[in-house]
Formats: C-alpha cells, sequence, structure tokens
C-alpha cells in the first residue's frame, strides 16, 4: 500500500509539471531556496505541495492547509508514506477572519470523495451543492503562534474564487516577508468582486504580477478575460504570478 501511495503522488505531481501547469511549477520552483518556508493553501492532493517539499529539502517547511477531510487524509498519508518531516497537513480553510463557514461541493459523484471545486463561495458550482462544515482561520494568525518557521518565501493560493480573502487574511504576512505569489484567480468563480480587485489589492501591497501565455511572462496589465479566459479554449489562463517590489 506504501509503495501505491508513492507511485499515486508522482504521477500527479508529474502530470501538474508536465501538463496541468508547467509554467507556474518552473516559476515557483524559481522562487524557492533550500530551508525556506512555503506555503500551499488549496493543496487538495499534493500536486504542488510534492514540488514545495522537493525544493525546499529537509532544512525547509511546507505547510499545506486542506479543508476537505478526505483530501486531508489523503495529503498525511503520502506524508507518512515518504517519511516527510517537513511537511504538516492543517485540515483548514484560510480566510479573512476565523471561525465555522460551510465549504460547498458539487452535488454528484461519492459523498466521500473530494471535490478540486469545492468552494466557500460556490458561485460556479451545479444547483444544489452538497455542503460541509469547516474550520476557518487566517494566514496570520496560524503564523503568528509558530516561533519555528523562518521567513515564508512562496504561497500557492487555489480557493475557487475565495483569493481576495485568503490574501487579506495574510496582510501582515505580505508586508513582513513578501513572498512570491501563485494564486488562482477565475472570474467565474468571483462574487461580488473582480479579478481586477485581486490584482489590485496585491498592487497596493507593492506586488507586480504576471501571467504565462504560449510560453512568454506577460505583465497582468496585458491580461483579457476575452481573450485569455475563455471557457473552453486552449490555452486557458487561471493562475497568476506576483512577486514584491519594483523590476530590476
Amino acid at each position: 500500500m506504501r509503495v501505491l501511495t508513492r507511485l499515486e503522488l508522482r504521477h500527479r505531481a508529474w502530470r501538474y509539471h508536465r501538463r496541468v501547469d508547467p509554467a507556474g511549477i518552473r516559476w515557483m520552483v524559481e522562487k524557492l531556496d533550500a530551508g525556506d518556508t512555503a506555503v500551499d493553501v488549496g493543496a487538495y492532493k499534493g500536486g504542488y505541495t510534492y514540488w514545495m517539499r522537493r525544493t525546499v529539502g529537509e532544512p525547509g517547511r511546507v505547510l499545506a492547509f486542506e479543508p476537505q477531510a478526505e483530501a486531508a487524509s489523503l495529503l498525511r498519508s503520502y506524508v507518512s508514506a515518504f517519511g516527510w518531516s517537513n511537511v504538516e497537513v492543517a485540515e483548514t480553510a484560510l480566510s479573512s477572519a476565523p471561525g465555522t463557514r460551510a465549504l460547498m461541493r458539487p452535488a454528484s459523484g461519492p459523498v466521500s470523495e473530494p471535490s478540486p471545486a469545492a468552494s466557500l463561495v460556490g458561485v460556479s458550482l451545479p444547483p444544489s451543492p452538497r455542503w460541509i462544515d469547516v474550520a476557518v482561520d487566517t494566514l496570520d494568525r496560524v503564523l503568528a503562534r509558530r516561533s519555528d518557521l523562518g521567513r515564508v518565501a512562496f504561497i500557492k493560493c487555489d480557493v475557487e474564487g475565495h483569493e481576495l480573502d485568503v490574501l487579506r487574511g495574510a496582510d501582515a504576512t505580505l508586508r513582513a516577508h513578501h513572498p512570491a505569489i501563485l494564486v488562482e484567480c477565475e472570474a467565474r468563480h468571483l462574487d461580488g468582486h473582480a479579478m481586477t480587485d485581486v490584482f489590485g489589492w496585491l498592487a497596493g501591497m507593492g506586488y507586480r504580477g504576471s501571467f504565462f501565455w504560449r510560453g512568454r511572462e506577460e505583465d497582468v496589465a496585458h491580461f483579457d478575460a476575452r481573450v485569455h479566459q475563455v471557457e473552453g479554449r486552449r490555452p486557458y489562463v487561471n493562475n497568476f504570478a506576483f512577486v514584491w517590489g519594483t523590476p530590476p
């Protein structure tokens, strides 16, 4: 079973590296060094966690947040199977305030099966989704309780429309550590605000953004959802890369 678990994660990780988000993962690896702390918000089944852990190495630390109990349990089985001592899995959603919230999932499929579409927003889900109550915290509060971590060098955020709240809950972390950020953002997931609100909030924090298009890294100012985010058309841009500071 342990061998099968290892093979399952490696297959998923390499699929992300080669097909799902090759540009994003390459960019992430470039921004991390041995000994860094990386944060995976919406870790799901570990497609990015694997590469974070591999890059920061034994001296580093990866904090993986996944509110779906089934996916969090799977991540813990990976940690156990590989004997990773530097990966921590928290069965928690991140937001702008702590508490308990309803996490919505598609009604189709087995009840016990986690979903990559699970969301605290639920705008793009089919009608009548199932929901479960999940614990919610802020990244700032989580890190304030930790004195054993070094600089947070990287944050990946994939939360199906809740990214602005996650970033607001990481305000102090962003100001103190200036981590590189890879954030999924899609117009179809958002409720009550636009993608430009996410980009504008990060710009106000001193970040400059880009996206990957046909082998090039483009400034986020050139992003046009009518061209770069058309459902059913490839390529399709859903991940955006942000670094702190002005261009060199």
